[in-house]
């Protein structure tokens, strides 16, 4: 490469002048830039640079999320560099920038922009046409020519600089393969020579082993993998709505995040790699899918964590090693103690059982989530999708719980919901038929005839009978004894209710535990599976759900018709 020379004036701006002021600035010049082992260089000839998106906002150190402190106007390419003048904007921080500026405080700028070309092979690196989009204050920009108060050319020689092309690639290496990747332009900017290079990544390791408390002169890949994976997850979760998950990166999308991804893994990605290389290269050679089925589960557990089946709320949770049936073996009360004489003998009692049953069941879908989602960034689309399925498999739980509620229930042989079992009265909801609910919930035994020990805890109660059920509860200050309330009783209603009927309703007990639900174990609620391949040109999410439920036993609960 031959040597590089720019020749730059620094002009002035009186600092007396208004706040209106424009202030002359370079925005780039042809310096050759190593990014990735290979020379950058801007063409800022006429045709070399699109200028259609100017004014440009100015703006600190990229972050396009925050306003812009000002504007670059009157932008020209003048063939070895492109110039404007800088208007700030007056608001107090953007007055406080333009005070150090002027003050020579800040002086490097950076600039946003997209390749328009492939670019045209020139010795030691490539040449492209370009456009900006937005200029940036910086405290070291990449091109050390760029910057306020270099608008006119003048005669101020610049270092020289002579770098092989071969030796350039080779300092990139040597610094990406010991983790210094960040040290690689900095040596390249100075100059260094590839065995000077070698000599101050010897230091540099030696240093950082030193504060390690190590002497391993060794790069530990693993120091933050944990965390950075982590932040990835989140951050795909974030950008499918999630929220709540911890640190995440706003500014970067799904292939950004890819890229990162393919990084933490040793591979090296070029900026010259399509979006679409990357999202195919990530979801082949690295762990992104497995991240992004990470991120997914998170979304999917955040829906249906928010909708509960209201019958969960009286019914008790017990899991299941398999799919057989569940065997609710009930044992009866133990036998009444018998007196026994001075001399009398003590006798055998009996207990006994009974058992009923039920099992799992497994529900679940498969959605895609393609190449051209990610690589467009549309997660939002699919996002939606897998909220609805968290919020589906919730509604199959209620379903299914519903369902064993209201469909004539047998146990230990016989209707659940039975007078003869004190568990079925035909009261409406009211005061009344509270009492009498109580009343029933109290005279319910084991099977050897024995009264069981029941508090009553909640009325369950279709949505047309939800404000009666909360006045029914409400506390007040009763002023008679007819409006004295004397249980306290929880309230669950339950939608799916009316529709078998809007005047029954049900009374559990606090203790109860004959309704049941459960999850296979160690898959509770619902799971996700995701599968790439040669056949899927994206990811496959599957999501499951192993979930069940049913009595084990005919007490600890009431039924009013309501009629």
């Amino acid at each position: 490469m031959p040597n590089l020379q720019r020749t730059i004036q620094f002009d002035r701006v009186d600092p007396k002048t208004g706040q209106d002021a424009l202030i002359p600035a370079t925005i780039a010049t042809a310096t050759p830039v190593v990014r990735q082992g290979v020379a950058e260089v801007l063409d800022c000839t006429a045709t070399g640079v699109d200028l259609s998106r100017a004014p440009l906002p100015l703006i600190v150190s990229h972050e396009s999320n925050r306003l812009s402190v000002g504007l670059v106007e009157q932008i020209q390419a003048t063939g070895d560099r492109v110039t404007g003048m800088v208007r700030f904007a007056t608001s107090p921080e953007a007055q406080q920038i333009r005070a150090d500026v002027i003050a020579g405080i800040h002086r490097g700028l950076s600039i946003g922009y997209r390749h328009l070309d492939e670019g045209t092979p020139i010795e030691g690196g490539l040449a492209y046409r370009w456009m900006p989009h937005e200029v940036s204050i910086v405290s070291v920009p990449a091109d050390p020519n760029s910057g306020f108060f270099r608008h006119s050319s003048g005669v101020t020689p610049m270092n020289t600089v002579t770098i092989k092309g071969s030796d350039a690639a080779s300092i990139f290496k040597l610094c990406r393969d010991s983790g210094l990747t960040d040290q690689a332009e900095g040596m390249l900017e100075r100059g260094l020579s590839l065995d000077q290079a070698r000599s101050e990544v010897i230091n540099l390791l030696s240093s950082r082993d030193r504060a390690a408390g190590g002497h391993l002169n060794v790069y530990n890949a693993n120091t933050n993998q944990t965390a950075e994976r982590e932040l990835i997850i989140n951050s795909l979760a974030s950008r499918m709505g999630l929220r709540g998950k911890g640190e995440v990166i706003r500014s970067e999308d799904c292939v950004s995040l890819a890229v990162r991804s393919l990084m933490l893994n040793g591979q090296s990605v070029s900026r010259h790699d399509s979006r679409d290389e990357v999202i195919r290269r990530s979801m082949t050679t690295g762990d992104f899918p497995s991240l992004l089925g990470a991120a997914v589960g998170c979304v999917l557990q955040q829906a249906y964590s928010e909708s509960p089946p209201a019958l969960k709320a009286v019914a008790r949770m017990t899991n299941l090693p398999d799919f057989r049936e569940k065997q609710v073996v009930r044992l009866g009360a133990a036998p009444s103690l018998q007196k026994v004489n001075e001399h009398g003998e003590f006798t055998y009692g009996v207990v006994n059982d009974t058992s009923n049953t039920w099992k799992l069941a497994t529900y679940g879908r498969i959605v895609s989530l393609t190449r051209q989602a990610m690589v467009n960034d549309d997660l939002g689309g699919f996002a939606d999708l897998i909220v609805k399925f968290g919020q589906a498999a919730s509604r199959r739980e209620a379903d299914e719980l519903v369902t064993v509620l209201t469909s004539t229930p047998t146990v230990d042989g016989s209707s659940l919901f039975h007078a003869a079992r004190s568990s079925l009265i035909a009261t409406p909801l009211s005061m009344t038929g509270i009492s009498a609910a109580v009343s029933a919930l109290r005279m319910q035994k084991e099977m050897d005839g024995g009264f069981i020990i029941q508090e009553p805890g909640s009325i369950i109660v279709p949505a047309a009978l939800e404000t009666v059920a909360r006045q029914l509860v409400a506390t007040i200050q009763a002023t008679k004894t007819d409006d004295v309330q004397p249980f306290t009783l929880g309230v669950v209603v339950e939608p799916r209710l009316d529709a078998v009927s809007p005047t029954a309703w049900y009374l559990a007990a606090s203790n109860q535990a004959a309704f049941e639900y459960g999850y296979l174990d160690g898959a509770q609620g619902v799971q996700i599976e995701q599968q790439q391949g040669f056949e899927v040109d994206g990811l496959n999410i599957k999501a499951r759900l192993d979930f069940g439920c049913g009595w084990g036993s005919p007490v600890g609960w009431v039924k009013s018709t309501g009629a």
